[in-house]
């Protein structure tokens, strides 16, 4: 009668891991046929239950991980939101403490920030995606604006000053 019973929970199993492909039932699967094996050569039903259980509780917990890594493998390909990040491109408007730079990314405009929000970066600097929060990039600059741009932007303000003044 065992027999029966261990070849159900082996067709079972087996049925239940072709559905999930989760590698879980698999392991009682193969718990079940030596269990099957041990009905066949007449052992106690506790010895059967005993071994039913540690075989698929080891196999279960020693390769399952090791399964799924070679079954589905990594694939290092990033996509959507994460090829984003440690991409180069230009801040289109300032960052500043009270408000969003933004970028545009792939023909999408983006809002970004900087990490700690307390740091001033100017227009037309190049700067990093280093993560995504929400719908906003985070950057970081990797090219600091040179003094000479730093003259040109400040003498750009006077004259735009002096023009309004007239």
């Amino acid at each position: 009668m065992w027999i029966w019973i261990w070849l159900g929970v082996v067709v079972i199993t087996m049925i239940l891991e072709f559905i999930s492909t989760d590698m879980i039932a698999i392991w009682f699967s193969v718990g079940g046929l030596v269990s099957l094996i041990l009905a066949a050569l007449s052992v106690p039903v506790w010895v059967q239950l005993v071994v039913f259980v540690v075989i698929s509780a080891v196999l279960l917990l020693s390769f399952r991980k090791l399964a799924l890594k070679f079954l589905l493998g990594k694939d290092k390909t990033k996509t959507n939101a994460d090829a984003l990040i440690s991409q180069q491109i230009r801040l289109i408007n300032e960052i500043n403490e009270d408000k969003y730079g933004t970028v545009k990314i792939n023909g999408v405009i983006w809002n970004a920030t900087t990490e700690n929000n307390t740091q001033v970066i100017p227009a037309n600097t190049l700067v990093e995606i280093i993560k995504i929060s929400g719908n906003k990039v985070i950057v970081k600059p990797i090219e600091e604006m040179k003094p000479e741009q730093e003259e040109i932007k400040t003498n750009k303000t006077k004259k735009s000053t002096n023009k309004e003044g007239k």
